[in-house]
């Protein structure tokens, strides 16, 4: 299932944000570069503006607080626990 709990209690995730939070958790430590998530959530052949991913991070750190999801400048984005 589709299931984020934080501190005992579910957290709504839209579908892309789901999909961002799986991925960048699937590795924990690991910096995925901009356009590697790009490709893996929205692949190749979907046009999306230049801040997408900014928005879902946002959001996610909005659900999430901000201590899991790192900005690693001018690279991508790590989670952390």
């Amino acid at each position: 299932s589709h299931r984020v709990i934080k501190a005992g209690t579910e957290v709504e995730l839209a579908k892309k944000e789901f999909e961002l939070l799986n991925l960048l958790a699937s590795k924990p430590g690991r910096v995925f570069t901009r356009n590697e998530i790009y490709d893996k959530i929205w692949g190749s052949e979907v046009i999306v503006g230049d801040r997408t991913i900014d928005v879902y991070i946002r959001k996610l750190r909005e659900k999430l607080g901000d201590d899991f999801i790192k900005t690693i400048k001018g690279i991508g984005y790590r989670f952390e626990f």
